[in-house]
């Protein structure tokens, strides 16, 4: 599967929005995919267009439309006269329990190694590319060998130049996060997990990932804390610096490091959370002082919210 080539214009990112586009920056705002089904294609070119340049989908049917994703990329591309570099696609191999029976991607019969790969090359030919940017287990494997067969598996994909980085995703035990960085042999780049009370907010987790250059994304950011951006102080806040309630929470999200997936299906909410990126990029710091940060952080329900620093 060789990938798209489109005509590459000069600056032609900037032809759509004022944000200088280098999709190594972080933390960012992501474009995630989860339960868009039917709509998919469309609503992946719509973020497209409103700005977004990375997109998380997975190899699993029962709550991703992969092939919708490349569909919307490739023709938001087109469209916009961007490049298969100027798009970060990040992808998922889930294990057999994560399927539904009737709709799995890879044969449930061959051995772990196998579905592992047979689950990559249908994501490149889902996302009509030779290559992923971000590549993540879902979620832990049932033991440690198995884990390990997983793993290896990826980074063998990584040595062929079909992915670029690995990640991992529901981890919520600091533990297994440093035993799964400390015995691979490439590393992992990204930890995504569901942001929330429950997990204390992963503070261990993140500042493992500060301390060892990996990113932390974050799922069910907004439904799982509206308790933090709900609220009259945060409502006068975000009327303050201009921004809604939930995109002042998403940068607060970002400034304490943590790259947010958004879902939004709404094409307002996608150019507003853009325009949240535009002016971060520029430099622009939205909370100003501790105080402020102090009005959603201290709203989440977890003490110790912050990690030692990071303002």
């Amino acid at each position: 599967m060789v990938a798209p080539k489109f005509p590459i214009l000069i600056l032609s990112l900037r032809l759509t929005s004022s944000i200088a586009y280098n999709l190594l920056d972080r933390p960012t705002l992501k474009y995630g995919t989860a339960w868009k089904k039917d709509a998919t294609a469309d609503l992946v070119a719509k973020a497209i267009r409103a700005g977004f340049r990375h997109i998380d989908t997975a190899c699993q049917p029962r709550h991703y439309n992969e092939a919708g994703v490349g569909d919307g990329w490739v023709a938001a591309a087109r469209e916009l006269n961007l490049d298969r570099t100027d798009i970060w696609l990040q992808t998922k191999f889930s294990g057999l329990n994560a399927h539904d029976p009737d709709n799995v991607p890879y044969d449930v019969n061959a051995s772990l190694e196998d579905r592992v790969r047979q689950s990559l090359q249908k994501s490149l030919e889902n996302l009509k590319t030779d290559y992923i940017d971000s590549w993540i287990m879902h979620g832990p494997e049932d033991n440690w060998d198995d884990h390990w067969k997983v793993w290896r598996t990826m980074e063998s994909a990584v040595d062929e130049g079909k992915v670029r980085q690995l990640g991992i995703s529901n981890f919520y035990s600091l533990e297994d996060v440093q035993w799964a960085y400390d015995h691979a042999r490439i590393k992992p780049k990204v930890v995504q997990n569901r942001f929330y009370a429950k997990s204390g907010h992963d503070v261990g987790i993140r500042a493992f990932c500060q301390e060892n250059d990996i990113e932390y994304q974050s799922f069910w950011t907004l439904p799982a804390n509206p308790d933090a951006f709900h609220h009259q102080a945060a409502h006068d806040l975000s009327n303050r610096k201009k921004l809604s309630p939930e995109a002042l929470f998403y940068a607060f999200c970002m400034a304490i490091g943590i790259s947010p997936m958004n879902g939004t299906t709404n094409e307002v909410h996608m150019k507003e959370a853009i325009a949240l990126m535009d002016r971060i990029r520029r430099g622009e710091k939205i909370f100003e002082n501790k105080e402020e940060m102090d009005i959603i952080g201290n709203a989440l329900g977890t003490p110790e919210w912050n990690i030692e620093g990071e303002l």
